[in-house]
């Protein structure tokens, strides 16, 4: 009885963890980063538009693999700010604008516990999260386009 306890009990913990980690299989929509018509990047995302979802982003989640993000849908009209309270693994953040332009690039950022508040370029309409580096090793730049059906 007490192994059979223990077994529910590991399974419900791999459960519940595996329910905040991003992967690549399932719950995700699939983006692009392109020049031109050449693809130089493809993500699977989560999209989050819901300000409470836009709060926790990324925090207290497992890393994330390389080919996987966080795919922010916000107001393009208004100021957007980040930081890295409560993060676990270190980020690049990508800024687009409406027309889904990249408008900058915030690499390398690591977690904290004093945060420094990050302001996203005027007129940001998406932000992408990914894996700390992967931006320099794709070589995504500014000017790439963001492909992304917003349903």
């Amino acid at each position: 009885m007490i192994c059979k306890l223990l077994s529910l009990t590991i399974i419900i913990s791999a459960l519940l963890f595996n329910a905040h980690t991003i992967t690549a299989d399932g719950g995700v929509k699939k983006i692009s980063i392109r020049r031109s018509s050449t693809p130089v990047a493809v993500f699977a995302v989560e999209t989050v538009s819901g300000q409470k979802e836009k709060e926790k982003g990324l925090a207290e989640r497992a890393p994330i693999p390389s080919d996987c993000g966080m795919l922010f849908i916000l107001d393009a009209a208004r100021p957007q700010f980040f930081w890295m309270k409560g993060m676990k693994f270190s980020l690049d953040i990508l800024f687009f604008n409406k027309d889904k332009i990249l408008t900058g690039i915030l690499p390398g950022l690591r977690p904290c516990t004093e945060c420094t508040i990050y302001k996203a370029p005027e007129g940001t309409a998406y932000a992408l999260e990914i894996k700390a580096g992967m931006a320099d090793k794709l070589g995504i730049k500014t000017g790439d386009r963001l492909e992304y059906e917003n349903r």
